[in-house]
Order: C-alpha cells, then sequence, then structure tokens
C-alpha cells in the first residue's frame, strides 16, 4: 500500500461552538432599536465577518517599528457574556 497511512485517534475530543449564535442573533433581531438614553439606537450584536487586519508593532517612530498582518476568524460582536448561555440542541435529521 503507496501513500498516506491514517491510524484511529488515540481519544476523542468534542468542542461545543457556534452552540447559541442562532438564539443571540435571533434574541437582538427583536430587541433592535431600543433606545437607552442616547442619540442613537444601541448596535445590535451581529457576526463580524473573517478578515485581513494589520497591525503596528513596536516603539512609536522608531525604525523597528513594523506593520503585522493577521487574521482575524468570524466573531460574535455586541453579544450577552457566554457564561449565561444554556445550549440548545436540536436533533437534524
Amino acid at each position: 500500500m503507496k501513500g498516506v497511512r491514517m491510524s484511529p485517534a488515540e481519544k476523542v475530543t468534542h468542542w461545543d461552538v457556534g452552540s447559541r449564535i442562532g438564539a443571540e442573533l435571533r434574541r437582538a433581531a427583536t430587541e433592535s432599536g431600543e433606545s437607552k438614553g442616547g442619540a442613537h439606537a444601541s448596535p445590535r450584536p451581529h457576526v463580524r465577518t473573517a478578515r485581513w487586519h494589520h497591525y503596528w508593532t513596536g516603539p512609536r517612530h522608531s525604525t523597528q517599528r513594523k506593520l503585522v498582518l493577521k487574521w482575524l476568524h468570524p466573531m460574535m460582536v455586541m453579544a450577552e457574556k457566554p457564561e449565561g448561555f444554556v445550549p440548545t440542541v436540536r436533533p437534524v435529521r
């Protein structure tokens, strides 16, 4: 047998990811536009898209200062703290 050989994993790792994003976005849609006393409506929770972002590193006004390019993954913005979330699991057919 030639090519890549794969062996089974030693243990299974289970990660719960994205278990409450949909519920948080639906909650935000019902509460959108609520005034909190200012001149504008509060920003509502949303998913910020993935993108490349530039960061300056090093001392300001120095020849050692560099522009570094980093990848930012999609992220929830203005959502409630995840500690209070209760996961909702729905069966998929």
